[in-house]
């Protein structure tokens, strides 16, 4: 048994303190540049999910921040942010009639802040070893678990997606789908599907999420604990809720393709790659949805080029079972090549590579994947199992193979 002590709480980001300027009461909306990017968010128990991690100081005096200028009264010490494509934050302050204009004064405006964000905050137990400053009596840091709920800024298609969703349920719960459309709209999540379900004494809200851009989520994370307080805090709180992570199937694709004459393999290969992994992205696939095998040969079939297409696997397989297969079959020893042994004609290297790493998962043939929505487990009622999300990851090349049939 180990047993840590002085545990302590941590979330990502550095800490940084400037002097943003000096305030001029003859300015409206004046505005300063943040040095350092990107601003730290932290996840938070709001409509939005997040919290700032920016607190501004005018003559030593805290200023807080507003989400937009109007409605704000002549004297109310408020600011609002904006932020860039390149990730830089800018604070701007009132003109006097929506918000107060900064007091006149030598560099009298101050911020403390921290910087960092994003997937690269998902560490896993054990990767923090060392500390930038060592307090009085520390020798040393470790992180026993892992984290997780760490996210980047939301993509242009996630945001075009998500602000419709964000004006249905204007930040009340009422509706089986006001759930879900207010958890699709959190930081940090990327999919979101609820269902009213019954565990046999009472009807409940089950809800089932998926990070953005498949981030790990750990039940005892602050996002997963800030949503579920946000789900009672701005839904009935007597309302039963039961949140749980979807279950991730990674798809498996091989196919053969017949080009057009004058057409090369090398030069259309990667065209059909970037098309199968575009149309059944994490971004393009939802909770629940089936994935056909008419869909497969539609995409393939419409890159300039492609005769014909043989489907020869079409599969998923649970996240955790591939990355366990793939580790296993990194660790295999090359196998010798027998005295001999004749190389099979139109097989690269590469091409038994995948193969083999095929055969580890235990797939063979084809067919329409079906991913589940949520519902009751029948091994172990009154207990559910989550939705589904199946789609095609670029982060295991060996889940994709494209392979030339000869003339």
């Amino acid at each position: 048994m180990t047993i840590y002590g002085n545990v302590v709480r941590a979330t990502h980001g550095e800490t940084r303190s400037e002097t943003l300027g000096s305030g001029d009461a003859t300015k409206e909306l004046q505005s300063f540049t943040l040095r350092q990017s990107p601003l730290t968010y932290v996840a938070a128990p709001t409509t939005s999910g997040v919290a700032s991690s920016l607190q501004v100081r005018v003559n030593d005096i805290l200023w807080r921040e507003v989400d937009s200028l109007p409605g704000l009264g002549p004297t109310d010490r408020d600011y609002i942010t904006e932020t860039d494509d390149a990730d830089k934050t800018t604070v701007i302050f009132g003109n006097g009639q929506y918000g107060s204009r900064l007091p006149t004064g030598v560099e009298n405006v101050k911020a403390v802040y921290r910087t960092g964000i994003g997937q690269a905050g998902n560490v896993q137990a054990g990767q923090i070893t060392q500390v930038v400053t060592k307090p009085l009596g520390v020798k040393g840091v470790i992180n026993p678990l892992r984290a997780s709920g760490g996210a980047d800024r939301e993509s242009i298609i996630s945001a075009r997606r998500n602000v419709p969703l964000a004006t249905l349920a204007l930040d009340r719960l009422v509706s089986v789908q006001d759930y879900a459309d207010f958890a699709r709209t959190f930081a940090g999540i990327g999919k979101a599907s609820a269902d009213s379900l019954s565990n046999g004494r009472r009807q409940l809200v089950y809800l089932t999420i998926a990070g953005a851009d498949n981030i790990p989520i750990d039940q005892s994370s602050d996002l997963y604990q800030n949503l579920v307080q946000a789900l009672h805090r701005f839904g009935d709180p007597h309302q039963p809720l039961q949140v749980d992570i979807a279950e991730v199937l990674f798809l498996v694709i091989s196919a053969h393709v017949r080009l057009l004459p004058d057409y090369e393999l090398e030069a259309v290969e990667p065209q059909i790659r970037a098309a199968l992994l575009d149309a059944f992205s994490f971004e393009r696939r939802e909770l629940a949805q089936p994935v056909f095998e008419s869909e497969v040969l539609s995409v393939i079939q419409a890159v300039a080029g492609v005769d014909y297409v043989e489907l020869e696997i079409l599969g998923a397989v649970d996240q955790d079972k591939v990355v366990k297969a793939l580790d296993q079959f990194q660790q295999q020893p090359l196998a010798p090549e027998e005295p001999g042994e004749v190389e099979e004609p139109g097989e690269s290297p590469a091409e038994e590579q995948a193969e083999e790493f095929l055969e580890l998962l235990g797939l063979t043939g084809h067919a329409d994947v079906i991913a589940q929505p949520a519902q009751k487990n029948p091994n172990a009622p009154p207990s559910f199992l989550p939705a589904q999300l199946a789609f095609l990851t670029p982060d295991i090349p060996d889940t994709l193979i494209i392979t030339e049939l000869p003339q």
